[in-house]
């Protein structure tokens, strides 16, 4: 599959043991990039043009995450914690940077200044989206489409690249998907041990909680979503299966898309990524990460 060929080609870039014994590489974006693949396919590009945008896209997106990962406690690290940080700093400048080395190898100047631009427009909308959170100036459909325009934004230019009908709704396509991926996520983070403060969890409840509620969750910012009171609380307001929900109403518009795209020759990639979604709305922990 094309997740795996990608993967593999960029596992000399990935697969590093600093990395590997002091920190980890956040997850491959799988549907993005099937999604890019099966599109620049029926477009007409051969094998080695789209092997190549998919592997820098790739390493892009990896690069981007790694930074992500980067722990913002403000208390004094640990040695161990330290040197994680250090290495998703240097990890994650490292990753970006193999796109220039490959693209220029290339001789694909244009895209180098393409995605330059993209990765500059995600930093920028990264800290539109978490001024605004520090702000309290968000609501929970902010929040995802924030968090989807995030996903999508190094992807958006393949257009271009691509023939018609498929440049006319790639842009749809992709804010589409992305916007399952990261509901998805949601719906896997608020079953996991990861912060409340940074999820469509916290930021619905304080939009439609009570204010006993929203300050209990102000107070248990930077607790894990285990924790009893917390827990307690995302169950009252249903947030796992309000997600769900919600995952599987975009999956359908995604679908929807999908069926105007139905004369392509990988269409049955297309079913694919839409199974792969629909598998995720079945998953209690959600254990696929999509990102």
């Amino acid at each position: 599959m094309i997740h795996d060929r990608i993967a593999l080609i960029i596992s000399k870039y990935t697969e590093h043991d600093m990395i590997s014994r002091h920190t980890g590489l956040p997850a491959f974006p799988e549907l993005r990039i099937r999604l890019l693949d099966a599109c620049l396919d029926d477009s007409g590009h051969p094998d080695s043009i789209r092997d190549l945008y998919a592997s820098v896209v790739a390493l892009i997106q990896i690069g981007l995450d790694t930074h992500d990962q980067i722990d913002t406690d403000p208390s004094p690290p640990s040695e161990r914690q330290m040197r994680s940080r250090q290495l998703n700093v240097l990890g994650g400048d490292y990753f970006s940077s193999r796109f220039y080395h490959l693209l220029a190898q290339a001789g694909e100047i244009e895209m180098i200044r393409q995605l330059s631009e993209a990765v500059c427009e995600a930093n920028r909308l990264k800290m539109d989206l978490y001024s605004r959170m520090q702000a309290h100036r968000l609501t929970a459909e902010e929040y995802i489409a924030y968090r989807a325009s995030i996903k999508a934004e190094l992807f958006r230019g393949f257009a271009v690249y691509m023939v018609e009908p498929i440049a006319e709704i790639w842009e749809g396509l992709l804010e589409s998907l992305a916007t399952c991926e990261t509901i998805a996520e949601e719906s896997r983070r608020c079953l996991s041990e990861e912060t409340i403060r940074c999820s469509w969890a916290y930021w619905h409840i304080q939009q439609s909680g009570t204010e006993e509620d929203r300050r209990l969750l102000d107070e248990h910012t930077g607790v894990n979503g285990s924790s009893p009171s917390a827990a307690s609380i995302l169950e009252k307001y249903s947030i796992h299966q309000q997600l769900t929900d919600m995952l599987e109403r975009h999956i359908g518009q995604l679908a929807a898309l999908f069926k105007q795209l139905k004369g392509m020759k990988r269409a049955d990639e297309l079913n694919g990524i839409a199974a792969a979604l629909l598998q995720a709305t079945s998953e209690p922990a959600l254990h696929s990460e999509m990102r």
